[in-house]
């Protein structure tokens, strides 16, 4: 950051008093610039056809990872809530129509100053199509999926932690809720 986004000054990075840590801070107008981590939201959309589980993955029409597999997903917009938001980017991505279920997955991913959380979803039908930033969508069974092309190690994490829930919940066990810390050292390689 070089400018302040109120007066159009420039900011100098500096510990504000009463503060721990390096912020902007415009020297003219005297606004401290917080910077946060920005939350991508998304869904794990379910057909459920018996002992035949599904689910809906997108081909990244985009980079990073371009013609990368990922769940539905994206930032999280201004007013709206999470819930909103993956319902949202389902629907941008995927064309998809989903019910929504619990959250699922929180993912914390510090070194990209990001958290990714993900909803377990139903799919209200097959009537689904890929959207602008994406090549295409398809449905996958856990033995179809194609696990050297996932995009993002998040979503590996929370795909593998949804079958094996899934799994269980055949069982009759619950479906947890998971959370793990993505290190950059645990990070997929270009």
């Amino acid at each position: 950051m070089k400018y302040c986004s109120d007066c159009a000054q420039p900011v100098s990075l500096r510990i504000p008093p009463d503060d721990t840590r390096e912020r902007y801070v415009c020297e003219h107008c005297g606004v401290v610039h917080y910077q946060n981590p920005k939350m991508v939201i998304g869904s794990i959309p379910l057909w459920d056809e018996g002992a035949h589980a599904q689910v809906l993955l997108c081909r990244r029409a985009i980079e990073p990872r371009h013609g990368y597999w990922t769940l539905p997903a994206g930032f999280m917009e201004n007013n709206e809530t999470t819930a909103q938001a993956a319902q949202r980017e389902t629907w941008e991505e995927a064309g998809a129509r989903i019910e929504m279920q619990s959250l699922f997955t929180l993912l914390n991913v510090p070194h990209v100053h990001q958290v990714h959380l993900f909803y377990r979803a139903r799919l209200l039908d097959l009537d689904f199509a890929a959207g602008v930033e994406s090549l295409e969508v398809k449905l996958f069974s856990e033995e179809e999926i194609p696990w050297n092309d996932i995009a993002f190690p998040t979503v590996s994490h929370t795909l593998k932690f949804f079958f094996a829930d899934l799994a269980a919940s055949r069982k009759g066990s619950d479906f947890g809720f998971h959370t793990l810390d993505i290190t950059k050292s645990m990070r997929k390689p270009d």
